[in-house]
């Protein structure tokens, strides 16, 4: 049986890479390591989250803007979203945070925060502001394929994978975020 193009990433990441060990001491290698580790737990999303959930949780009336944290949800839809960005979070030793990006219908060219993890780090937005222009590495995920973001200081790298549903629709983005002191960058 052919496999769809679709279902395979050869660019996520290269075979065998770890979700756990150590990390190079080198600092390029390091950047590398995360990057590869984290392009890896997006794949591994797949098959943990729910997207059929992911792209059904905010009820219809969400998708208006009447403020930044006026959402409707579907509150079983989101536990079980809910629940997979949180066991994702725990396959991998990295200090690690997830979330759920829509594009906004109501304001081109912007996604908003739908569901995050058991935290959201706010390298994009803030706790009071959830929608925002598309970054490059996002606008990538909605065209169909991973995007890597890495802080300009280094703190943070983030990958961006695109969830597609039973139609082979792209209905949300994931952002799988690790964070890292500043005394431990990754660049």
């Amino acid at each position: 049986m052919p496999v769809l193009p679709n279902r395979r990433y050869p660019q996520w990441s290269p075979p065998g890479a770890a979700l756990v060990g150590p990390l190079p001491e080198d600092p390029e290698a390091r950047r590398q390591a995360v990057a590869d580790r984290l392009l890896e737990l997006s794949r591994v999303a797949l098959a943990v989250i729910d997207i059929e959930a992911a792209r059904d949780c905010l009820l219809p009336a969400a998708h208006v803007a009447v403020s930044d944290d006026d959402f409707g949800y579907h509150i079983d839809l989101c536990n079980a979203v809910k629940k997979g960005l949180l066991r994702l979070e725990r396959l991998t030793d990295l200090d690690v945070a997830t979330a759920i990006w829509q594009l906004r219908p109501d304001q081109p060219g912007s996604a908003h925060l739908v569901l995050a993890g058991s935290t959201y780090t706010g390298q994009l937005v803030s706790w009071d502001k959830y929608t925002l222009p598309l970054p490059d590495p996002m606008r990538q995920a909605f065209d169909g394929a991973p995007g890597l973001l890495f802080s300009d200081d280094g703190r943070w790298c983030s990958v961006f994978a695109p969830l597609r549903d039973s139609l082979d629709d792209i209905v949300a983005v994931l952002e799988v975020c690790a964070a890292r002191l500043p005394s431990d960058p990754f660049i």
